[in-house]
């Protein structure tokens, strides 16, 4: 039967007394296993909790990042609103310019802003309170692309606006809005009795009294196309202002300028004289568009 049994002896350090244990095989054998489950389960266990603490520390990053990236798209999402109203606003600004400066409308071009359908910030606002967020980094990169294509229609047309105001100032320049001479308008423009003839005939211009020898300016920018006599109008200056406009100043005592010389507005340019046919000192002033005879006083502003 002592083949069934373990037989320890343990002898004591301080005493000589010797305790004797029996312990059965099959006893031992059932205590060695718990003892090794107990270490492996304790191993096994240690290891999960390894591995949960590890994995709960990449969680919370992962929960930070997830809060950063979530507080970097509300971010974006606001400068995108923000670049929108400053779109909106620019075109705004065009149409309103272009109102004021008379302009004519530009080609509408492309804008997302008006296909209809919720709004672009609407769409935000919706994904935001459904927590998509890849649905709005998907709107974001949308939304970007739109700004991107709205951004380039401005810059064309606030160029194309640039230009359209730059001809009219050119336009403004070289049209003839001021008085050539200062004095009383004796005969206005349109049909009247020739003094000199007694006939109705057309009067293609104005007729300004004043002194002889009152300085008669240039009423706009231009060139002098011509200058000369003529039996009726006696010294004649022609100065051609650009756009199919032309000027004509008729009857001058003393011409200034030559053909081909340039003048500014309110250049002296001759003086007020009674040569040709003429009743007494004054200035004939004309204004023609593409060649016909139009009221001057239509362009004239001060």
């Amino acid at each position: 039967m002592d083949k069934d049994y373990f037989n320890i002896l343990v002898f004591g350090q301080k005493t000589s007394k010797t305790r004797h244990l029996r312990i059965h095989k099959k006893t031992f054998k059932v205590g060695l296993y718990l003892l090794a489950f107990c270490l492996l389960s304790t191993i096994f266990f240690f290891c999960d909790y390894v591995q949960v603490r590890k994995k709960g520390f990449e969680l919370t990053l992962l929960r930070h990042e997830t809060e950063e990236q979530r507080s970097k798209i509300n971010f974006f999402s606001s400068k995108i609103e923000d670049l929108e109203r400053q779109l909106s606003r620019l075109k705004d600004f065009d149409k309103k310019i272009r109102i004021i400066a008379n302009l004519e409308k530009g080609q509408e071009t492309t804008s997302f802003m008006g296909m209809g359908g919720p709004s672009p910030s609407d769409v935000r606002e919706k994904l935001r309170a459904e927590k998509d967020q890849s649905g709005l980094v998907q709107q974001l990169r949308t939304d970007v692309e739109r700004l991107k294509s709205e951004a380039v229609s401005r810059e064309e047309s606030l160029s194309e606006l640039e230009k359209l105001l730059q001809t009219k100032k050119e336009m403004l320049v070289h049209t003839p809005s001021i008085w050539p001479v200062h004095g009383w308008v004796t005969s206005g423009f349109g049909f009247r009795t020739n003094p000199f003839t007694g006939l109705t005939q057309m009067h293609e211009g104005l007729d300004i009294s004043n002194r002889e020898g009152t300085p008669v300016v240039a009423p706009a920018d231009g060139i002098v196309s011509a200058t000369g006599k003529d039996f009726s109008y006696g010294s004649v200056i022609v100065i051609s202002h650009g756009f199919g406009i032309t000027s004509r100043y008729n009857h001058l005592s003393k011409i200034l300028v030559g053909a081909g010389q340039k003048v500014k507005r309110g250049d002296k340019i001759a003086e007020v004289g009674t040569t040709g046919k003429s009743t007494g000192p004054h200035l004939h002033y004309e204004v023609r568009v593409n060649g016909i005879p139009v009221n001057p006083v239509r362009y004239i502003l001060n």
